[in-house]
């Protein structure tokens, strides 16, 4: 077999059968490669589907600039619901409402003094949430305020969303 063209491991002997096993070993090496892939997948453990997403994140243009907003799941929002307004049980009936609508309502409470008008008061990072409070509240975007220590509710600092309810939201 001086021949190569008459060899049938495409060279000469003890090459040729070197170069079949390289070949056979990659094939081996990609079969055990995707078989890992399609187990993985079938595990739960591969690609971004089977994540579960605690948030949903979308872009949306505005001109040459865009703004990202992140939706977070009513149920792991802390609202706490004060009573500002001189009309009693009101922080229990706005905290039943928003609780049906899905937020993580904590018990009412009475502020620590009167409002001339309801405030929806936000932690860092929440304003979202906190405008869409106000907004089902029927409240204005302007009575959505950062939440600070003179906020008329004791032991706010904890929540995410802090209500107060003033003779506005009392009286509807």
């Amino acid at each position: 077999m001086s021949d190569p063209s008459q060899d049938p491991t495409g060279g000469s002997g003890r090459h040729g059968s070197s170069l079949n096993f390289v070949r056979a070993a990659l094939v081996v090496v990609l079969f055990a490669i995707v078989v890992g892939f399609v187990l993985a997948d079938a595990t739960g453990n591969y690609g971004r589907r089977h994540r579960a997403a605690a948030t949903t994140t979308t872009s949306v243009p505005t001109g040459t600039s865009s703004t990202t907003t992140t939706t977070v799941p009513r149920s792991s929002v802390k609202v706490q619901v004060a009573n500002g307004s001189t009309t009693a049980g009101v922080a229990t009936t706005i905290t039943q409402q928003l609780q049906t609508l899905g937020w993580d309502t904590l018990p009412p409470v009475n502020a620590s003094s009167t409002v001339p008008a309801s405030v929806v008061y936000y932690a860092a990072n929440r304003k979202p949430e906190a405008l869409e409070i106000a907004s089902e509240l029927k409240l204005a975007a302007t009575a959505v305020q950062p939440l600070t220590t003179s906020v008329p509710v004791a032991n706010a600092s904890g929540d995410d969303v802090v209500v107060v309810v003033g003779p506005d939201l009392a009286q509807s």
